[in-house]
């Protein structure tokens, strides 16, 4: 899924896009082991495991903000787009975008549909009515008013710091539930990438931000709303025999996300 192109840069392919990575500042870690350095009065700022400390010991990660991957985003809806753009601590946007650009295929929703058939006209017809307006000669800014949110983009850039991405990005549109399904493919793609750059600090980010975070949050909430005492929970645990790590057995009978979609 993850190929190299002519350039030598990263390329995850999607099912109906494309992203490229373009860029990303710290692949070997130096810059964070200095700042992490420099942000703990330590004098080895060449300690690349440092940053990854910061992460696990709960410290600001502030020293991440510096840091940036930047994607190029190829045949992505319109939908996705925007949702991408609410990120509004992202470093750089650079799109050609529908004043100047036309559209000129579209994406079917991946989401659960109960009529493709009747889907797929639909969009159709909007498609041909956003083509149909050019040709009558409006300007393409006009034109996109009836443009389908389904229609692909032209290829557009942004570049977003490390702290949005693990924070932000990654947590709401993979690590959550409720975002829509054309968007998690897209910001998957995305996590695939910087997670094959340096897995470690990626890893971490998850354990920290991700799924395991989110469900122990939901196990808290549960566990106060219902107010279980400890006899209680002993007595669950001896009705599922768990033979597992103490964490991971609250998470799974406590911790399931829900959606609020």
């Amino acid at each position: 899924m993850i190929a190299r192109n002519d350039q030598g840069q990263l390329v995850y392919n999607g099912d109906t896009f494309k992203i490229v990575l373009q860029r990303y500042s710290d692949p070997e870690r130096l810059n964070s082991a200095r700042n992490a350095a420099i942000y703990l009065g330590k004098s080895d700022r060449d300690n690349t495991r440092r940053p990854l400390s910061i992460i696990k010991q709960g410290h600001v990660i502030e020293i991440f903000r510096g840091e940036y991957a930047e994607f190029e985003f190829i045949d992505v809806d319109k939908t996705t787009y925007d949702h991408i753009i609410t990120y509004t601590t992202r470093n750089m946007r650079v799109a050609g975008g529908n004043r100047a650009l036309t559209s000129d295929s579209y994406t079917i929703p991946s989401d659960k549909i109960k009529n493709s058939e009747a889907v797929s006209q639909a969009i159709d017809n909007s498609m041909w009515n956003y083509k149909q307006l050019i040709e009558l000669g409006e300007t393409k800014q006009v034109a996109r008013s009836a443009m389908p949110t389904s229609a692909k983009m032209n290829p557009f850039v942004y570049q977003f710091n490390f702290v949005t991405l693990m924070q932000a990005v990654f947590p709401q549109r993979i690590w959550e539930k409720g975002a829509q399904s054309n968007t998690t493919k897209v910001i998957k793609g995305m996590w695939e990438l910087v997670h094959s750059i340096d897995s470690e600090l990626w890893d971490i980010a998850y354990d920290t931000f991700g799924v395991p975070a989110v469900e122990w949050k939901t196990v808290r909430s549960k566990l106060n709303k219902n107010k279980i005492t400890t006899n209680q929970l002993i007595d669950k645990l001896k009705e599922n025999q768990l033979d597992m790590p103490l964490e991971s057995v609250l998470r799974s009978m406590f911790g399931a996300q829900k959606s609020m979609w």
